[in-house]
Formats: C-alpha cells, sequence, structure tokens
C-alpha cells in the first residue's frame, strides 16, 4: 500500500500511476478538499487522516511544499513510522537534515512538473523516462526498494549528494524559472498585438513557465539562494556583456558570452574594463 502525503500535482501524478499498476494508495491533504478532489480523479482509492497514512502504508510519498515536507519530517521524530518515507522537494540539503535520525527516510526529487498546480492537473505518465534523483541512505536495502519505487512510476533513479543536488538544481532549475517569470512578465506588460503568435520555440517556452505560480518557489529559491544568487548575477553580466556589444555594432559570440571559468562552479563576470577593452568583433 502507498501512502501519499500531500494530493497536489505531483502526488496526485504519483498516486494515479501506481493505481495504474495496481497499488492500492489512501491520501492524506491538509486540505480535505484537495483529497477529496484527488480521490475523485482517480488519484488515490481512500482518504485518510495524517497518523493513518504511516500506520496503513509501507511506503510513504510527502509530497508537500518545502516548508510543510520539513515541518513534517520533523513531527516525525517524535514518532518514527515503520513506513519507508520519501520527500519529492527540489532542496535536498535542509530535507536531509531535518530527516537527520529517521532511519526509513530517502530524500529524493522527481525532475519533473507543470506549469498548472492541483490534482486537476495530474498526469500519470508525468515522470516517464524522467531523472529522479535520490540521496542515498546508509541502508542499501531502503535505497533499492526506493529505487525500485522510483522506476515503477517510469523515472529513473539517480543517485546524488544533497550539496551537488542543490547547487546543479540551482543552475538547471532555479535560475531558468526566474528568467521564464521576468520574461513572462516584461510580455505581459508590453502586450504587443500577436506576440504568442509571432513567439518562436524559445519563447513559448519561457511564457509556459512563466506562467507557473510562485508560491511553491518562494520558499525554494530562499532556502537555495547561496547557490541561486551567484548563478543570477554571472547571468545578468552575460546580458549586459551580449548588449553591449549589440550597441558597439559587434558580433554576438555564443561561445564567448558569459564563458565560464573551467575551475569554477559559476559563471566568469567579465570586468567592466576588460568588456571596453575588447576589440574583437
Amino acid at each position: 500500500m502507498l501512502g501519499i502525503f500531500g494530493t497536489g500535482l505531483i502526488g496526485a501524478s504519483i498516486g494515479m500511476r501506481a493505481r495504474r499498476n495496481g497499488t492500492y494508495v489512501v491520501g492524506y491533504d491538509r486540505d480535505p478538499a484537495a483529497a477529496a478532489r484527488a480521490r475523485a480523479l482517480g488519484a488515490i482509492d481512500a482518504v485518510v487522516t495524517r497518523d493513518e497514512i504511516y500506520a496503513r502504508a509501507g511506503t510513504v510519498a510527502i509530497a508537500a511544499h518545502l516548508t510543510a515536507t520539513i515541518a513534517e519530517l520533523e513531527r516525525l521524530h517524535g514518532s518514527p513510522p515503520a513506513a519507508a518515507i520519501v520527500d519529492v522537494a527540489s532542496v535536498k540539503g535542509p530535507v536531509c537534515e531535518a530527516a537527520r535520525g529517521l532511519a526509513n527516510f530517502v530524500a529524493t526529487h522527481p525532475m519533473a512538473g507543470s506549469e498548472r498546480s492541483g490534482p486537476e492537473s495530474a498526469d500519470p505518465e508525468l515522470f516517464e523516462g524522467r531523472t529522479w534523483a535520490y540521496v542515498p541512505a546508509g541502508n542499501r536495502e531502503l535505497n533499492a526498494h526506493v529505487c525500485r519505487f522510483i522506476e515503477s512510476l517510469g523515472a529513473l533513479p539517480l543517485a546524488i549528494d544533497p550539496s551537488e543536488h542543490d547547487r546543479v538544481v540551482a543552475f538547471g532549475s532555479h535560475l531558468p524559472q526566474i528568467v521564464a517569470w521576468i520574461y513572462a512578465r516584461q510580455a505581459r506588460e508590453r502586450d504587443v498585438a500577436g506576440r504568442r503568435r509571432l513567439a518562436g520555440a524559445a519563447a513559448r517556452e519561457l511564457l509556459r513557465l512563466g506562467a507557473c505560480e510562485s508560491a511553491m518557489w518562494g520558499d525554494v529559491l530562499r532556502v537555495n539562494a547561496a547557490n541561486v544568487e551567484p548563478e543570477l548575477r554571472a547571468l545578468g553580466s552575460a546580458l549586459l556583456e551580449a548588449a553591449e556589444r549589440l550597441r558597439a555594432g559587434r558580433a554576438i559570440e555564443p561561445a564567448a558570452i558569459g564563458r565560464r571559468d573551467p575551475e569554477s562552479t559559476t559563471w566568469t563576470e567579465v570586468p567592466t574594463e576588460s568588456r571596453s577593452a575588447d576589440t574583437s568583433p
């Protein structure tokens, strides 16, 4: 039996895929209406209480926002359940810290989602072929169990250190989301007639991501700020360099703009003096 703590997009998608696989799924949500909708949509078989979900299920997926996930893990220290527990939060360092000492917990993060939210947007194919990161626990049997769970949902398990995870997703997931919000806001402010019909593929993707609700992202970006902030500054520097090249009538060379220091994990900022002295085309 599988338990879903939080029946939004991710939790309901897990439930739908698990039920399709023949697993009985119980669900809990702090919003009873969300849990009821998830059941009506076929994401879970039954709505249960918070305590029942751990008592009845062999595996529990905590699919709540980051702050709620951390609070729930801290609460579980008072009465550690026997069930195997995973989370799906997109920052792993603080989650692993909150779960320290919980013997049956494995921190995970599916690299899948949508600009939409809620059980109404759930999709049993959401994780198909997608990477699902996990932080190995000190228990090989538990790790194997979690990998089988991930694979049963169609995803590809990837073992990773929590600090490395947070550094990589800062650039690969969190930075692009901020860029998408900014681009989408500017598109709305300009309100150019036909902007969507004339938008290229990259613009359409940015507009799609820019429609993503920011409620979940607030805590994620705040908690991972140490990794996201330098990436934002470096990207801003690279964009300014590109703008200055255009103003000077120079070509934009993708291989040169915002190039990275091979010894660093962040983008290399080009000093103003170096830019102004650059005479290359």
